[in-house]
């Protein structure tokens, strides 16, 4: 369970590059990115065994807060792959991930 959602901050909290070469040609990119988080954190939340401190909830929450700000119509903009490189509501983002594994006692990757 929390793998998953490891994986996906990792994912979220790495590179541009390396969140691009992630997932193949074929896919919405920065939709996938999302999508990933969003089903490890639903797991997360429905998963009653896993206690999290509320700091680490808190953490967590915050990168689905910025993801979800960054949805709908008038943000599409947003989830291209030009928007995922450039874009500072990314890079919020790639920072809320990796201040969310920090929390939780995972290693960043540098």
């Amino acid at each position: 369970m929390i793998e998953r959602l490891v994986i996906a901050l990792r994912t979220l909290g790495g590179s541009a590059d390396e969140q691009l070469a992630r997932f193949p040609d074929f896919v919405a990119k920065p939709d996938e990115l999302a999508l990933d988080f969003d089903d490890a954190y639903l797991l997360l939340r429905q998963c009653q065994q896993l206690e999290l401190s509320a700091a680490e909830r808190d953490a967590v929450a915050a990168v689905d807060r910025l993801l979800e700000r960054m949805t709908g119509p008038e943000h599409r903009i947003l989830w291209t792959e030009a928007a995922l490189r450039h874009a500072p509501e990314w890079e919020r983002v790639r920072d809320a991930a990796r201040a969310a594994l920090r929390v939780l006692g995972y290693a960043v990757a540098t």
